[in-house]
C-alpha cells in the first residue's frame, strides 16, 4: 500500500513518540526529533510505502539516542495487560476457530498511539469482523489436512503483547499445517521481537520461531537475510497480523495465498478496506 498525504501526520507524531522516549534531556528529543523529520520531510512522497518510511526515520532517531529500543519500557506494560485479560478470558483454547481468529484479533487492539489506561477498555470490547474471509481460510486449511504432504504456515506477529492472543490459534493451526511464528529480529516501535517473546513467559508454548532478521515495522525483504526469503518462497501460507503487514507483505511478489488479520486504526487503511475506522478486518488477499 502506498502513502496518502494524510499518513505524514501520523508519520510526525510517531517520530514525536519516538523522540519522547529515546532521551531523558529535553534538548536531545527535540534534536532527535528534528534528525526524524528532516528525514520525513525529505523522503515523502505517495510512492512510499509508509512503514518502510516509519522504519527508517525510527532508526534514525535510535541511532542519534544511542537509544535501541525507545518502546522497551512501553511494551513491558502493555504485555503485562495483554497477559491479564487473556489470562481473564482462559486463552479460548478449546473454542472454535471463529472463537479463536477473534481472540487473535482482539490483542491487535494494541496501539503505540493508545495510552496504556485506555488500553483495558479497548481489549475488552467485542470484535466483529467488518470484512471477513475467514470461510476461504477455513476451505485453505481443510485442503491442508487433505494433502498427502504437511503443509507450512507462517504466522507473523505484530505488537509485543499480541503473543498472549496469538498462541490459542497457533495451537489450533497446528492440527493442519507446521506453523513458524514470525517475530523482529531487533526492536521497533511497540513489535514483538524474539527478546520480548523470551520474556513474555510462555516462549516454550511456541513450537517454531524465526525472526525477519529486521527492525523495520511490517516486511521490507530488502533488509531481510537471505535464508528468510526462501522460507517466505516455501510457506503454503502467510498468515499476517497487523495494518504494517497489510502495507507491505502485497507490496512483493509472493506466490502464495496471504491472510491478514488486523484492526484498521488509521483512515487510510480503512478506506482501502471500505470498512468504518477501527473495524476489524480478516482478508484473505491471493487463493
Amino acid at each position: 500500500m502506498r502513502a496518502k498525504a494524510e499518513c505524514v501526520g501520523c508519520l510526525e507524531d510517531l517520530a514525536r513518540r519516538t523522540a519522547e522516549l529515546a532521551a531523558a534531556d529535553p534538548v536531545k528529543k527535540e534534536e532527535f526529533l528534528n534528525q526524524g523529520l528532516a528525514y520525513l520531510n525529505q523522503n515523502f512522497s505517495c510512492e512510499q510505502i509508509p512503514t518502510r518510511l516509519a522504519g527508517e526515520m525510527q532508526k534514525i532517531i535510535r541511532t542519534a539516542g544511542k537509544n535501541k529500543d525507545p518502546f522497551a519500557t512501553v511494551k513491558t506494560k502493555e504485555m503485562k495487560i495483554a497477559r491479564e485479560l487473556a489470562e481473564k478470558t482462559g486463552f479460548a483454547l478449546e473454542s472454535s476457530l471463529d472463537a479463536l481468529i477473534s481472540f487473535a484479533a482482539r490483542g491487535n487492539s494494541i496501539d503505540f498511539f493508545l495510552a496504556l489506561e485506555n488500553l483495558r477498555e479497548e481489549m475488552d470490547k467485542p470484535v466483529t469482523l467488518a470484512r471477513d474471509d475467514t470461510p476461504g481460510l477455513y476451505s485453505l486449511l481443510k485442503s491442508f489436512k487433505q494433502a498427502g504432504k504437511r503443509k507450512t504456515i507462517l504466522y507473523f506477529a505484530d505488537n509485543a503483547g499480541e503473543c498472549y492472543f496469538d498462541l490459542p490459534l497457533i495451537t489450533a493451526l497446528e492440527e493442519f499445517a507446521d506453523v513458524i511464528y514470525i517475530v523482529k529480529e531487533n526492536p521497533v516501535q511497540n513489535d514483538l521481537t524474539l527478546k520480548d517473546l523470551e520474556s513474555s513467559g510462555i516462549r516454550d508454548k511456541f513450537k517454531n520461531v524465526i525472526t525477519t532478521g529486521t527492525d523495520s515495522p511490517g516486511l521490507d525483504l530488502s533488509l531481510a537475510p537471505e535464508g528468510f526469503y526462501d522460507v517466505l518462497a516455501k510457506a503454503d501460507l502467510l498468515f499476517a497480523k497487523g495494518m504494517g503487514y497489510y502495507e507491505t507483505l502485497p507490496e512483493l511478489s509472493l506466490s502464495g495465498p496471504v491472510f491478514l488479520l488486523l484492526k484498521a486504526k488509521c483512515s487510510p487503511i480503512a478506506e482501502s478496506l471500505n470498512v468504518p475506522l477501527n473495524s476489524y478486518v480478516a482478508l484473505m488477499l491471493k487463493q
